[in-house]
């Protein structure tokens, strides 16, 4: 089994990256919300990694938390869900969102997630809702962006709050802020132009 994977980014998409280690170029499958705009080409990454194996395929899957992981694991133990739809469902929607609509039994806020039918929301209901408190998204899932009380965090919860995913608020918000000094309320009034 590998752990994780310590080495320096060799490529990066959305949907996967090329972590280069001892001489050897790894492909990590990655959710959305492990693809990060701030590491650049030849920084140095760590992703912890799930390794599937089939008799016709090894595939690697990373991950920037260990709660992401977690997830994903209970994710492909679901019958139905194998790792490509886990992945879907990780870059869909934030763990936390994720978590509270299984706790609360909501089908229809699952199916907001692109390929899952009412029929799967509820079966992940029924498999996950005693089991996803055991992994502590909550805990483990920290701030989405900069230090609690900075405009660029405050801008990324607002439009989390108006219905942004974490990953695109983020991405918005920090391209936005890197154009000047702006206040919260400019930078949440141009980021919302550019969603």
């Amino acid at each position: 089994m590998i752990e994780y994977v310590d080495g320096t980014l060799a490529s990066s998409s959305p949907t996967h990256l090329v972590v280069e280690v001892g001489g050897v170029g790894m492909m990590l499958n990655i959710p959305l919300s492990s693809f990060d705009t701030s590491v650049d080409i030849g920084d140095r990454v760590q992703m912890f990694t799930h390794l599937h194996v089939r008799e016709d395929i090894l595939a690697l899957y990373g991950f920037v938390t260990l709660a992401e992981r977690s997830l994903f694991r209970l994710l492909i133990g679901v019958s139905g869900i194998g790792p490509p739809m886990a992945q879907k469902i990780l870059s869909g929607m934030s763990l936390t969102d994720f978590a509270e609509f299984l706790e609360a039994g909501d089908a229809k806020g699952l199916t907001r997630i692109k390929g899952i039918g009412q029929k799967t929301a509820q079966r992940l209901i029924l498999e996950l809702k005693d089991r996803i408190s055991d992994i502590g998204i909550a805990e483990r899932e920290g701030p989405v962006v900069g230090e609690s009380g900075s405009p660029v965090a405050e801008a990324t919860e607002a439009l989390v709050g108006l219905g942004a995913s974490p990953v695109q608020a983020k991405k918005v918000v920090e391209q936005v802020a890197a154009r000047g000094d702006l206040s919260v309320e400019e930078i949440i009034k141009e980021a919302l132009r550019n969603i």
